[in-house]
């Protein structure tokens, strides 16, 4: 028979009994659905926290102050000065290191920042004029903080997206000269800054969650103390330089190095007390990147297991549908259709029905992708190699679970097929 024919037939077939086949197809609908979902929101889930690690800058290292957990612990009736983190020192030693090019440099000056009488949550961070630039942040109103204003110490500020919300409710009107209180001192709006990669810094968090002034204005209005209440009783003071470094590397090939010398100086300047972390955004991105491909290898198996299950159920199908079209088969042998014409038609319904079931799951997996993204907020990211992953399974579903049947219904005698009749 020729090639048209088997398919005009196996159509025929399958549309004769169209509640089974879409029954049949069930399990290959599911399957393809959720292969295609869950690689979606993988892929989103991973191109998210790689942007959010690349924002960072993989050609950095981020050196940062942690407070060591053995502070705080003295008696209630006292007050004490806790002296931890990176200090002048440490930058001027660093500053020196082979493979350094710059060093940008901030710190949380930990002031209270008030709208009216009622505390907003804010960070008041002093920062060298690269912050921007190295955080992959943009002035969105404004402008950035110039060296004119550091000079001269200029009470002024650039305000995160997150603070222009939070503490002026205007995301449609300039903010620009409007005046914003750290506790007993009040600094005029220059700027608003955006950061829309997801950059996310040691101890310091979002830039746009940040108020942001020059070094020398928190330097000469609050030195590097900040009073920090924990009862009625007791207070104590914060000395600290710097919360964070970003060290920018000449060559990101030596990166490696450069940070294990910078681990080791702070082992042995730092010896009596844990007070700094240190990360790598070149080596968590590599990390993060084998986690996420191995998460969506396990992702894709599991939905895998629908299909194995999906293309048992239409073998299953199929040989009973064999037996169920016993006389059809003896038939059409007894007319002179020969063993591979039997064996091509049962093949070809098999894969017309998972091919089907294809493209269903595929549109099925989009609406319920969508969907996640909808009410989850999460991330999904449709890549052609997950769709065409998803033909390619349905096509060899039906080819490996359609041959049994097919072989099978190819097999029969018609004279005892037609006996039996």
């Amino acid at each position: 028979m020729l090639f048209s024919d088997l398919l005009r037939l196996s159509f025929h077939n399958l549309f004769l009994h169209k509640v089974r086949s879409i029954l049949t197809s069930l399990g290959i609908i599911f399957g393809v659905a959720s292969v295609i979902s869950m690689l979606a929101i993988s892929e989103g889930a991973k191109r998210e926290s790689l942007a959010q690690i690349e924002a960072m800058g993989t050609d950095k290292i981020l050196l940062f102050s942690r407070k060591p957990s053995a502070m705080g612990s003295q008696s209630p009736d006292t007050g004490m000065v806790e002296y931890f983190g990176l200090n002048d020192a440490d930058l001027r030693a660093i500053r020196n290191f082979d493979n350094i090019a710059k060093i940008t440099t901030a710190r949380n000056a930990r002031k209270k920042i008030f709208k009216g009488v009622k505390p907003v949550a804010a960070t008041l961070v002093s920062a060298s004029p690269d912050f921007l630039e190295d955080t992959k942040s943009e002035i969105s109103e404004g402008r950035w903080l110039s060296e004119f204003d550091g000079v001269n110490r200029m009470p002024v500020c650039v305000i995160g997206k997150n603070i222009k919300k939070n503490l002026f409710k205007l995301e449609n009107e300039s903010v620009i000269n409007e005046i914003v209180r750290a506790e007993n001192f009040v600094f005029k709006v220059v700027g608003v800054l955006e950061n829309n990669l997801g950059t996310q810094l040691p101890e310091l968090n979002s830039p746009n969650d940040m108020i942001i002034i020059p070094e020398t204005v928190s330097a000469s209005l609050f030195g590097t103390r900040a009073y920090s209440s924990r009862n009625t009783r007791q207070f104590f003071v914060e000395n600290i330089a710097y919360d964070l470094f970003i060290a920018k590397v000449s060559d990101i090939s030596y990166i490696d190095d450069t940070a294990k010398r910078m681990r080791n100086y702070m082992d042995k300047s730092h010896s009596k007390k844990e007070d700094w972390g240190i990360l790598v955004p070149y080596d968590l991105l590599k990390q993060r990147e084998k986690t996420q491909n191995i998460f969506t290898i396990i992702m894709s198996s599991i939905a895998g297991i629908s299909l194995l299950v999906g293309g048992i159920g239409i073998m299953n199908i199929m040989l009973a549908n064999v037996y169920e079209r016993r006389k059809e088969i003896g038939t059409r042998i007894a007319l002179g259709a020969r063993k591979k014409d039997i064996l091509a038609q049962f093949l070809i319904e098999t894969i017309l029905l998972t091919l089907t079931g294809g493209v269903i799951g595929v549109v099925i997996g989009v609406l319920l992708s969508e969907t996640v993204t909808y009410y989850a907020e999460w991330k999904v990211v449709f890549t052609a190699w997950s769709f065409a992953l998803s033909f390619i399974i349905s096509t060899l579903t039906g080819i490996v679970f359609g041959t049994y049947p097919a072989w099978k219904a190819s097999r029969q005698n018609p004279i005892e097929i037609l006996r039996s009749e």
